[in-house]
């Protein structure tokens, strides 16, 4: 009898061992399955025509599951600027809709991954949001993952630059400063009148979750710069030289008659000099460069070529690198044989934005033609050139 229970104990701890080790762990907010899939949230099942009703300023914990929606809807109880936000590691993207219209949306303005949007708001009405998981290209499904989402209305402030709707009412600002605009209203566009010291490189942006474009005037009225979206999500970014002192004039709007806020900066720098290399412009004025040994070098502006000529001795390996000194310079490098006979080219093989070559070389003579792909003017255009024997 006695042995006989034993057996069963026995048989009973191994079921129990292989129930255990067959059973897999479930993570929180997850449920078993093929593919083990991120399980809905207590809010769910939302949608357009169901969403989630939220209160200012208080964070809401969800989870977006495969290919899935969040709905948020909000009534502001008074007139301000409504700022709704994402935060966590899931890459969020967020539209905001009055009934069935679309009024704004926003991928990675917030921090990192996450998704924010400023728009102005009147009291009772009724807004809906979406928030969704980015489905990046080459993927099937949208990204999914624990987020939380909170929104404010802020109090609308003066506007103290206002009115500035024509050059003639600019509001005066001052290098180095940054100016807080807003627009109220689909046809509001604001202008601003900028001192230029002297001969330079003139830098104006925009920060925000706005689409801006921006124009930049001379004193006679002539439009010498714009730009829409060459600064960061959707602002626009203008980089020019400035050939005199004076005073230029500039305009901000927004694409489609949005409605938010944005910060304009400008910025202002000595103009580029020419490094001791010039003028290398061509072949036939190629400078000379020797094995084992670096060149400090700059563009003048986005059409500068520099040629430098390489004398090789001894067959071998070699190892061309041009070097940005900001990490965001984008070289192009070329290297020729002795009649100008293209033999290879990289572009971004050196890390970031800089180019580099291996290359095995016979003796003789040959030449590098180094350009830059970025915007003219450039921000910083200086980069090092080296050419070591490789390994």
């Amino acid at each position: 009898m006695l042995k006989r229970m034993g057996l069963y104990t026995a048989l009973l701890f191994l079921l129990l061992l292989q129930n255990c080790a067959g059973t897999p762990q479930v993570e929180p907010g997850s449920e078993l399955g093929e593919e083990n899939e991120i399980a809905p949230d207590l809010y769910e099942p939302d949608s357009k025509h169901k969403p989630v009703p939220v209160e200012p300023l208080r964070w809401l914990e969800r989870t977006l599951h495969t290919n899935d929606e969040d709905w948020f809807s909000l009534t502001p109880t008074f007139e301000g600027l409504l700022v709704a936000e994402t935060d966590g590691n899931t890459d969020t993207v967020m539209e905001l809709y009055r009934g069935d219209t679309l009024l704004k949306e926003n991928d990675d303005v917030g921090n990192n991954q996450n998704a924010r949007i400023e728009y102005f708001v009147e009291p009772g009405i009724s807004y809906t949001i979406k928030v969704a998981g980015v489905r990046l290209a080459g993927a099937t499904e949208n990204a999914s993952g624990p987020y939380r989402f909170r929104y404010v209305v802020e109090t609308l402030l003066i506007d103290t630059t206002e009115p500035n709707n024509t050059k003639d009412e600019a509001t005066p600002i001052t290098m180095g400063s940054a100016i807080t605009g807003y627009f109220t209203y689909p046809e509001d566009i604001d202008w601003y009148s900028l001192p230029i010291p002297g001969r330079g490189r003139l830098t104006i942006y925009t920060e925000g979750t706005m689409d801006t474009l921006l124009s930049v005037y001379d004193d006679w009225e002539d439009r010498i710069a714009q730009d829409d979206d060459s600064g960061d999500q959707g602002n626009a970014k203008i980089v020019v030289d400035i050939l005199a002192p004076g005073t230029v004039y500039i305009m901000v709007s927004t694409y489609q008659g949005a409605l938010g806020r944005y910060s304009l900066h400008c910025e202002f720098r000595d103009p580029v000099k020419a490094d001791q290399y010039e003028n290398d412009d061509t072949m036939a004025r190629a400078k000379d460069i020797q094995i084992g040994t670096s060149q400090e070098r700059n563009f003048l502006d986005a059409f500068d070529e520099d040629w430098v000529r390489l004398q090789i001795t001894r067959q071998g390996t070699y190892e061309i690198h041009t070097t940005a000194a900001d990490n965001y310079l984008d070289t192009f490098l070329e290297l020729m044989d002795a009649d100008g006979v293209k033999i290879t080219e990289d572009d971004d093989s050196g890390g970031f934005w800089d180019a580099y070559l291996k290359v095995t070389l016979s003796p003789g003579t040959y030449y590098l033609r180094i350009t830059p792909l970025d915007k003219d003017p450039l921000e910083d255009s200086r980069y090092t050139l080296s050419v070591s024997a490789g390994q």
